[in-house]
């Protein structure tokens, strides 16, 4: 194999694409615009980012470099000053014109709409990614280049992973751009440049309709003679990559001071804009890498050059404030991380206990507080980036009739590292010991995962017996305290929680004990309908089931002062009218020697999306409309936090009618 690699200096050059093209070698294999490999993380940063950043830290530490600093600029360029894009649009005329002959899905229609709205502009965004770490040179890039290769030393999923093609989710071009620094050759620098289109296969015809050539999808930008006479394969014909850094690499590749790699994603489509991708990339890089920054292993800095220019860093500093913003997101889609976790998960690193494992590996863990609740979880993380929170023998099954507690696992090197990454998941999360070669290696992963389980269990102790485990809250009644206490019926609710979309509202509301005067209530919560030791409360009711999300909405002072809920009741519960509550349960049930019943807390009024506000009937609950419908519960006092927030919705008489 060739290389061509020259030095530069790291002066800038002209730009200057005469020795360049971008190439789709000739292949007789047909493919259309909509594959898997593009189209399953579309416009999803959690995977673009994360592959990004998990590409840059491993390269920093085949350098033993730390910090690894990375950073993102949103960056808008002329079209025209993308390499490569005259054969571009050259490919992609000719293979639309062909695919319009053969039927196509939506996907694909979608996808063809978009590269050509990208292509009528003047001016595009780019989305450059530049860190300090290893580099490429004309090896690495061949290997980066060639799907299914890799130059990671371990079999497994983690070695052969969904790589450089999770940056397609953010071009709408499908276009990605490398460039790397891989070394000082006389004072100077080594540099290597080469990029990869994904677009469709299309064929030239001569007299007749005979087809004469098919070119594949794949278009690999490098010197123009690189591929004359190959096949669509980049790895069975000799690459030579171009002479010059065109733009818009040059310059992100220029403020390097020693080795590193930038990658460009062409036409970038802001995540779709679901959220700022400033924002998306910060929330992303905190919540996955919150070890790595946290021990200042790893930097992140972001701009966005299309707006304001301003820049914005997440480092050990700025961690605790990023990760407070979703600390309320309590479950997440597809197993990631959640901000809810993350953020305890944190507090664990900076006030826990640190232990050093047997394995090599060492833990942070920290005893929850009773806020906290009682679910204990191990998060895993290897060279600073999280990989699971599930991991065999690390459940929360595994700690029953254990002090709850949360524990931060952190494992970057020996043979469990070598264990842990080559079970690893495509995408670097999740652990799966099938995916290592041979039964040993499984058996020997599980053995490492019980001894990290028995250490855990060991350094935080059995609740039977600890004498320091006692909430500063929890209530110890006297002889009289236990007379007062009330007996209530269980509860045994499946009620949407703050946070979490989608979820059942099925509950079983209670009944009244028999000194309840339930058709009395004083709104003053004085008097009647107040019980000793359980606070006022609504009427008993008949719970609905349906629907729900529900969305704490903060003021400035940053508590909840409101809740957003939108509501879609089944079929059978839209007769007769109903009516919403809150409530924080209090924890206890039947199985409680002195059960407690819940805290019900007033609202001030209900919004509805039409614009009509309604004051309560009486403070703890509220008149619900009919049907599907979007409303905010404006609360009488704001809540610090919301973790245990529950919202319930029973069905009332219908005026001057009985009630079911």
């Amino acid at each position: 194999m060739h290389s061509n690699a020259h030095s530069s200096g790291g002066r800038p050059h002209p730009s200057d694409s005469r020795d360049a093209a971008l190439v789709f070698p000739r292949t007789g294999q047909p493919q259309g615009f909509a594959t898997l490999a593009t189209t399953q993380w579309d416009g999803n940063p959690e995977h673009v980012v994360r592959e990004l950043l998990q590409n840059s830290l491993d390269a920093c530490v085949e350098v033993s470099r730390e910090p690894c600093e990375v950073s993102f600029t949103i960056r808008e360029v002329a079209l025209g000053s993308i390499p490569g894009i005259d054969q571009y649009r050259e490919h992609f005329r000719a293979a639309n014109a062909e695919r319009k002959e053969s039927p196509r899905g939506p996907a694909e229609v979608e996808i063809i709409c978009r590269i050509a709205s990208v292509l009528a502009r003047d001016r595009i965004q780019v989305l450059l990614c530049r860190d300090n770490g290893l580099g490429l040179n004309a090896n690495s890039m061949s290997r980066l280049l060639t799907e299914g290769n890799t130059d990671k030393a371990d079999a497994g999923a983690g070695a052969f992973g969904v790589g450089h093609l999770t940056a397609f989710a953010a071009s709408d071009l499908r276009y990605v751009l490398y460039a790397g620094r891989s070394g000082a050759v006389n004072g100077g620098h080594r540099d290597v440049v080469s990029g990869h289109a994904m677009l469709a296969s299309r064929t030239e015809r001569g007299p007749g309709g005979r087809v004469t050539a098919a070119f594949g999808a794949n278009g690999f930008w490098m010197a123009k003679d690189a591929a004359e006479g190959g096949s669509d394969q980049l790895g069975l014909f000799e690459p030579r990559y171009p002479e010059t850094v065109p733009e818009p690499l040059r310059s992100s590749l220029g403020e390097l001071p020693d080795t590193g790699t930038v990658v460009c994603i062409a036409g970038f489509n802001r995540f779709r804009d679901d959220e700022d991708p400033v924002d998306a990339i910060l929330r992303v890089a905190a919540k996955n890498f919150l070890v790595a920054i946290q021990c200042r292993r790893m930097i992140v800095e972001v701009r966005d050059e299309t707006r304001s220019g301003s820049r914005r860093t997440v480092d050990d500093n700025g961690l605790r404030g990023l990760l407070r913003a979703t600390k309320s997101q309590r479950r997440t889609r597809s197993g990631w991380l959640p901000g809810e976790q993350a953020y305890r998960c944190l507090r664990t690193l900076q006030e826990g206990d640190r232990i050093n494992l047997a394995c090599g590996a060492v833990a942070s863990v920290r005893r929850l507080d009773p806020s906290e609740g009682t679910a204990s979880r191990v998060q895993l993380f290897r060279s600073g980036m999280w990989i699971t929170n599930r991991a065999d023998e690390l459940t929360l099954a595994h700690f029953a009739g254990y002090i709850p507690f949360d524990a931060a696992v952190m494992i970057d090197e020996g043979e469990i590292e070598k264990l842990v990454r080559g079970a690893e998941g495509p995408e670097h999360r999740g652990l799966d010991r099938r995916r290592l070669g041979g039964m040993e290696s499984k058996k020997r992963l599980l053995h490492l995962l019980r001894e990290i389980k028995e250490e855990l269990q060991s350094h935080v102790g059995e609740i039977e017996q600890s004498k320091e485990y006692a909430p500063d809250d929890f209530a110890i009644f006297g002889q009289r305290g236990q007379q007062l206490a009330e007996k209530v019926a269980p509860y045994r609710p499946r009620t949407p929680v703050i946070g979490v979309d989608d979820a059942s509202a099925e509950a079983t509301v209670p009944k009244p004990s028999r000194d309840d005067d339930a058709d009395s209530i004083d709104p003053s919560g004085n008097g009647k309908g107040t019980r000793r030791g359980g606070g006022a409360k609504p009427k008993p009711g008949q719970a609905v089931g349906g629907q729900a999300s529900i969305r704490a909405v903060r003021n400035a002072h940053g508590e909840v002062d409101a809740l957003r809920v939108y509501w879609k009741p089944e079929d059978t519960a839209s007769r007769g009218s109903l009516g919403v509550r809150v409530r924080i349960p209090s924890g206890s049930d039947e199985t409680c020697e002195l059960p407690l019943g819940p805290k019900w807390l007033p609202i001030q009024e209900i919004q509805t999306d039409g614009g009509e506000s309604k004051l309560p009937a009486d403070r703890y609950e509220a008149p619900l409309p009919q049907g599907e419908v979007s409303f905010t519960l404006r609360l009488a006092s704001p809540l610090a936090e919301t973790q245990a927030v529950e919202v319930d919705v029973v069905r009332r008489a219908a005026p001057g009618a009985e009630a079911t």
